[in-house]
């Protein structure tokens, strides 16, 4: 349970917070030393039978200082002390955070292989959406960009604050108090002026301070102790809240309305018994901790006293009732936004249940249950695709779960009655001892996140928002004032300290100041919540020391914070870059090496006779420097604009995706625009758009880059350095595309031998300046069916004992297995192999097209195929400034 209940009587305050256990512990007690001893031999019986258990931790082989540390007595618990490394700190990937982050199922892929390989840039993202013909997904941009801010405080109630939640659109930010006061903030309205003054500030006669715009603060219905959860509906207009009661209520946020509409969980009381009942022990059957509303809106999903219940908020009834738990049900969700079917319940006798309401008519036992923690669960949190599923456990360990891979309910029934965690341990203490197992024998999680303290009150976790970051972090609360944000893959990547949090007078999204001095007393993170379409998340802390001392909570605002929120100004910054720019100038008179760049030992293997290189140049003293030739070459292309389709393939010259980065392919691709007119063109399509620069260079419009061939393929070239010896594999100069009207052919002019050699041993001399270089595509057949797999494994199975009576014999390889991969050529074979045949077929559905350059001697060129001939052919088709053909060029 979350605290004592309290309204009453302090003898109803003590009933209120007493559990079967505590009763037991209580009369045990009482009894003197036979209690006691029949304790200690219990103990000795369970002790006996966890010898044989790998994950039981011995405390006496451990630790021997702690001899006389009993688990049957709270004041023996020893204070956490993370020295122990009883969960050591995840600081590589794991594989199964790295399996399901590469899925696709969190957030694109692609971004995750650049993230892991480094070649994630953000500011590069940035600046090139304006030159991108495709639209950059906003995931590319934002999953890296994550709250990096301690906060600054935005409100302040007298008593704790439970929840903490967004809107699902981060419209609205609403919160609930325990002196059983809702409100409810726009988060689209500026903040109120930020100087300390009073008057600057909204306060209310409930000692609610805030600088947030309040739409509308709600006077809960009496209940017991503290409203325990709190859910808005998905169009913000109705809120639900529940405070360890049988009853929900729900009320308007918007309009001015006061009304409170009763939610009844409880059993319907025949008239004449309900006369004889004490309404409010009627009323106080069992109480609801948590409470959630559907994706539509139209049913309520409930957890309370070891029970769930579904509400049909259209039917005004109960559709629902199952006794699934041993204990209270802390946290209740769905698994999905779409059926609503499966239910997800999380409680103290630590299991996670999934029931599937189809089945519950024939059945009241859950479909699966989650089996991994050794304490009580205080939450649990469904991504929403019917999936995957994450729970915070009083073992201090977050999980993560996948509902593919629960135990049955048989394994469960196995293990049912056999606790696992620590005997008496109250999580409401600031302590949590060394705990007797490390995990579940049964444990099926698929991930656990450590690092954060779950302790004092019931903490929080959810996924990040699907939208900016594909739901790839997990974020929790703590009750040593840390929210921890982790990586899928295991990794804390970032932690935010409440200690730090700035006051309310502060601007939150304002820079930090140069020094903050940690607050005293740390506060207990409870709720967190993420924005939706933002980097910031609002976290609810709790001021009080321990249960009943003190109360008072801040809730703080943690937005993310670069270069001009840091200490410091841009000025500055700029400042110092220009001092260090101006000294590296000043130290640059020594010569460094650079990307691409040869080393001296290469430099003196190469002969400098060859007439193909060109040795580092001596310092020239002349005073005249030959003025450049005006002269302007398209080199059989025409002016302005233009697009290149392959007679062979009917596709046109594509940068691949769009992309601006050195070296991205050059690709074969369907026409995304069919229009040749400038005005009637998307933009998007400008990747499929050439033309010649004033250097004679094949150009990309919408990278604005050349065009190089590297390694027979065409990519992206930036503009480089010049490294010596030039040329080089790095350095060199761009190639020359020459179109031939007549032939319809493209060839490629080198100014050296386009494989580079690095030195003269490697060169092949002159012979690259017999071949003529052609751009050429290159066709791609369809993947062989499933029955001509099974008939080539058949042939194979059938031929192979046979070539066991004969010699190796001559291969027998046709060049449709050649060119399928399914056999691997030796070099006889390459040699007699009639390449053009096998590359003739080019049937396969897929839109790509590989593009290459091929060198060709002059007889190899006319003895080619037709259909070889065809694939060097290509079309120009201009780019025209009006729909009228005038005649005129198309620039």
């Amino acid at each position: 349970m979350q605290g004592n209940s309290t309204t009453r009587s302090d003898a109803e305050r003590l009933t209120a917070s007493l559990t079967v256990d505590d009763l037991q512990r209580l009369v045990a007690i009482l009894a003197g030393g036979g209690g006691i001893s029949s304790n200690a031999q219990l103990l000795a019986e369970e002790e006996e039978d966890d010898e044989n258990d790998p994950d039981y931790v011995d405390d006496d082989a451990e630790e021997e200082d702690d001899e006389d540390y009993s688990y049957y007595s709270s004041s023996a618990h020893t204070h956490w002390d993370r020295t122990r490394n009883w969960w050591p700190a995840i600081t590589e990937p794991q594989e199964e955070g790295l399996s399901l982050l590469m899925s696709g199922e969190f957030g694109r892929v692609q971004h995750q292989v650049k993230s892991r390989n480094g070649t994630r840039n953000v500011a590069r993202s940035l600046l090139n959406r304006g030159t991108n013909s495709r639209p950059t997904y906003r995931e590319d941009i934002t999953s890296d960009i994550l709250p990096n801010s301690s906060g600054t405080a935005v409100a302040s109630y007298p008593a704790n604050a439970y929840v903490g939640q967004f809107s699902s659109d981060s419209a609205f930010y609403y919160t609930c108090v325990r002196n059983f006061r809702l409100h409810v903030y726009d988060m689209k309205a500026p903040f109120k002026p930020l100087r300390p003054s009073r008057n600057q500030r909204q306060d209310f006669d409930d000692g609610h301070t805030t600088t947030m715009e309040v739409i509308k603060t709600i006077q809960a219905a009496p209940g017991r102790w503290t409203i325990t959860d709190s859910h808005l509906s998905p169009d913000n207009q109705r809120m639900i809240y529940a405070s360890i009661s049988s009853t929900v209520y729900m009320t308007s946020t918007l309009d001015s309305s006061t009304e409170q509409i009763p939610i009844s969980f409880k059993d319907p009381t025949p008239q004449r018994t309900r006369r004889i009942l004490n309404p409010w022990d009627d009323d106080d059957q069992f109480g609801i901790w948590s409470c959630k509303f559907s994706a539509d809106g139209k049913e309520v999903i409930a957890g309370g006293s070891s029970m769930i219940f579904v509400y049909d908020l259209v039917a005004d009834r109960r559709t629902v009732k199952i006794s699934g738990h041993t204990d209270d049900v802390n946290s209740c969700c769905w698994a999905d936004t779409a059926s609503g079917n499966v239910l997800i319940s999380a409680s103290d006798d630590t299991f996670v249940k999934v029931w599937d309401r189809r089945s519950l008519a024939a059945t009241r036992k859950p479909s699966g249950v989650l089996i991994g923690h050794t304490e009580g669960i205080t939450y649990v949190s469904a991504k929403g695709d019917g999936r995957y599923v994450i729970s915070n456990g009083k073992d201090q360990i977050l999980r993560l779960w996948d509902l593919r891979m629960m135990r049955s309910n048989s394994e469960f029934e196995s293990v049912a009655k056999q606790h696992y965690g620590i005997p008496q341990f109250d999580y409401r203490q600031d302590n949590y001892p060394r705990p007797r197992y490390k995990a579940h024998p049964l444990d099926c999680s698929v991930m656990k996140y450590t690092g954060h303290e779950v302790l004092r009150t019931l903490i929080r976790c959810h996924f990040s928002p699907a939208e900016t970051t594909g739901q790839q972090y997990i974020y929790s609360g703590s009750s040593d004032g840390r929210i921890h944000i982790w990586s899928l893959d295991g990794r804390v990547v970032e932690v935010l300290d409440r200690s730090y949090t700035l006051p309310m007078a502060l601007d939150p999204s304002g820079p930090d100041p140069t020094t903050i001095t940690p607050a005293r007393i740390k506060p207990c993170v409870r709720d967190v919540s993420w924005h939706s379409q933002q980097p910031i998340i609002m976290s609810t802390g709790w001021l009080g020391r321990r249960w009943g001392l003190s109360e008072g909570s801040v809730v703080a605002r943690h937005e993310f914070k670069g270069l001009s929120k840091l200490p410091g100004s841009l000025e500055d910054w700029v400042e110092r870059e220009r001092t260090e720019r101006a000294e590296r100038a000043r130290r640059g008179g020594q010569h460094f090496g650079m990307p691409g760049a040869f080393d001296t030992e290469a430099l003196l293997d190469t002969d400098t006779s060859d007439e193909d290189y060109t040795t580092m140049p001596q310092t020239q003293t002349a005073d005249v420097v030959p003025p450049l030739p005006v002269e302007l070459n398209t080199y059989g292309f025409p002016q302005g604009y233009f697009m290149l389709r392959s007679l062979g393939t009917a596709r046109v010259l594509d940068v691949a995706q769009g992309l601006v980065e050195d070296g991205t392919d050059i690709i074969l691709w369907p026409a995304t625009d069919t229009s040749q007119v400038e005005s009637m063109r998307r933009p998007e399509s400008n990747n499929q758009i050439f033309f010649i620069d004033i250097s004679g260079a094949l150009c990309s419009r919408s990278a604005g880059h050349a065009i190089d061939a590297e390694k027979e393929k065409l990519v992206l070239r930036h503009r480089r350095p010049v490294s010596y010896p030039f040329p080089n594999a790095y350095s060199h100069p761009l190639p020359r595309f020459v179109y031939h009207p007549e032939t319809k052919e493209i060839t490629v002019g080198f100014a050296s031998d386009p494989s580079y050699p690095t030195s003269r041993r490697d060169s092949t001399s002159g012979a690259w300046k017999e071949k003529t270089y052609y751009l050429s595509s290159v066709p791609v057949r369809r993947p062989p069916s499933l029955m001509a797999n099974a008939s080539a494994l058949l042939n194979s199975a059938m031929s192979a004992p046979l070539a066991l009576f004969g010699g190796k014999g001559a291969s027998q390889s046709t060049p449709e297995q050649v060119f399928d991969g399914e056999i691997d050529l030796t070099e006889n074979e390459l040699a007699e192999q009639d390449r053009n045949e096998a590359e003739e077929i080019d049937d396969s559905l897929d839109w790509f097209r590989p593009v290459k350059v091929i060198a060709l001697t002059g007889e190899e060129a006319a003895n080619a195929s037709e259909k070889a001939k065809l694939r060097r052919q290509w079309e120009l088709l201009p780019i025209r400034l009006t729909k009228h053909r005038t005649g005129m060029p198309s620039q």
